[in-house]
């Protein structure tokens, strides 16, 4: 028998434990324990392929003299990542100055206009980039690097899904449920209570807000 692993939280469905085989499961079945789709479900092979040290992908370092000016939404959310880390290094003054310049430069960040397709798209580039971006991390075995690049990538996997099923259904897919982000990693969960665990960044319930 099968088991399918959940890319986003990790949840195994097991195919001799279900009444129900994966495979026959109906396309708008969810993970219950992230709320995934069945499309971001993985089958767990029994032997993985080892990769031959002549196969691996040579990461081509380039620098790029003429480094672009970050925008002021950018340094905001930097600026916000900074105030998280330094909450949770219980830095209580370079928090609030971190929350403050993040502020400062969202405001100044001029509203943009676009189409829902625009926002998919770039959605859909970011999480093209995160296996490139995962290949140089692993390179210089960068853990930390590594692990937020993991919790990115599943983070914007579930954004898209919730975006995607928003143009297909409309404004009625989210009128009548909930919108929680997790503070830490910002995973989104769509419905009446969210989890008790992040499924991303395993942090408490606590830490994922109600935004809308």
């Amino acid at each position: 028998m099968r088991k399918y692993r959940c890319t986003i939280c990790g949840y195994i469905y097991d195919d001799s434990k279900e009444k129900v085989k994966f495979v026959d499961l109906p396309d708008d079945w969810k993970c219950p324990a992230c709320g995934a789709p069945k499309s971001l479900f993985e089958e767990i092979k029994e032997e993985k392929e080892k990769i031959k040290e002549e196969e691996k992908v040579e990461i081509i370092e380039e620098v790029d003299d003429d480094l672009r000016e970050l925008s002021n939404y950018e340094i905001s959310l930097i600026c916000s990542n900074l105030a998280k880390a330094s909450e949770k290094q219980y830095l209580e003054e370079e928090k609030d100055l971190f929350r403050e310049l993040s502020r400062h430069y969202e405001e100044l960040e001029s509203a943009k206009t676009g189409s829902l397709d625009d926002v998919i798209d770039m959605v859909s580039s970011d999480i093209n980039s995160f296996s490139k971006a995962m290949e140089v991390f692993s390179k210089y075995d960068d853990r930390g690097a590594k692990r937020v690049v993991n919790w990115a990538s599943k983070s914007t996997n579930i954004m898209k899904v919730i975006i995607d099923t928003y143009k297909e259904k409309g404004i009625d897919y989210i009128k009548n449920n909930k919108i929680w982000v997790c503070d830490i990693c910002g995973f989104i969960y769509v419905g009446d209570n969210p989890p008790k665990v992040c499924p991303v960044c395993r942090v408490p319930s606590v830490k994922i807000l109600e935004v809308c």
